[in-house]
């Protein structure tokens, strides 16, 4: 069930305004020379996806408003709230294109495609500012999160063997080599995995390398109250306690928020 914020519900979870700023996007030389937004049909191409390819060219598929302004701000989606009940709703495939000459065009990601270069992330901003007409403002909420934190004993991870390397995370149930990985990183795919803001308290500074074996189907006492436990399989808070010694902790702690104040659905190509 989708929860629609107001400035109640915010007060009600503690929540403050920073400086009551509403975030706009800058200058004309951060957007986009050509761009289409248009309904995404994810029958014909269920790929989800936020990609940038060589040029600049940005392409989204399949993403809600949240879920871009969540990429485009560097934030994670359960940290954008607010807007009409059709942000969360409404799925928009995105195709768009830097200014040639201009820093973002020169983007050559390392392989076929990657994940937006800063100045493609901020014509996304001034995108999504004139074609969805949004306003945004930031708040700072007394949310109920989880801690990451070392349990009993001594953590099983060893120090990564080239820690300059890119991080190797598993991409399939059979796979669980995590290769220079940092705390940080791991509390990331903890957050997107339940959900829910996920804080880096283990404390350790390192990068590492471990082997982390869960089945991503199997819910467990941190997934929603009304999901059956399985039993019969390991979920990933399990895994974290048996094969690494980490856990997940219950906890709350001031947490960073983007309130969407004003969306429209948009503009006409």
């Amino acid at each position: 069930m989708r929860r629609r914020w107001s400035a109640r519900s915010a007060r009600a979870l503690g929540c403050f305004a920073a400086a009551a700023l509403l975030l706009r996007t800058a200058a004309a030389q951060d957007a986009f020379e050509v761009a289409f937004v248009k309904p995404a049909d994810p029958i014909s191409n269920p790929v989800v996806g936020f990609r940038a390819y060589p040029g600049g060219r940005v392409v989204v598929t399949n993403n809600t408003l949240k879920m871009v302004i969540a990429e485009s701000y560097g934030v994670p989606l359960n940290r954008v709230t607010g807007g009409p009940p059709w942000a969360d709703e409404d799925l928009y495939n995105i195709t768009a294109k830097p200014p040639s000459g201009s820093v973002a065009a020169a983007f050559m990601p390392p392989q076929a495609y990657a994940f937006p270069s800063p100045e493609l992330l901020s014509m996304m901003r001034t995108l999504v500012s004139d074609r969805f007409n949004v306003r945004l403002h930031r708040e700072t909420c007394q949310w109920a999160v989880l801690a990451l934190v070392v349990g009993k004993g001594t953590p099983k991870l060893e120090l990564a063997r080239d820690p300059t390397s890119p991080p190797r995370e598993p991409r399939r149930k059979e796979q669980n080599e995590w290769r220079s990985i940092t705390m940080q990183r791991l509390a990331a795919r903890l957050e997107a995995h339940y959900h829910r803001t996920v804080l880096d308290r283990t404390g350790l500074t390192g990068t590492y390398d471990f082997n982390l074996s869960y089945d991503p189907q199997v819910r467990d006492t941190i997934d929603s109250p009304e999901a059956p436990i399985d039993a019969t399989g390991t979920s990933f808070k399990t895994a974290l306690e048996t094969q690494i010694g980490l856990r997940l902790q219950e906890t709350k702690a001031p947490v960073e928020v983007l309130v969407i104040d004003q969306a429209k659905r948009p503009t006409a190509n």
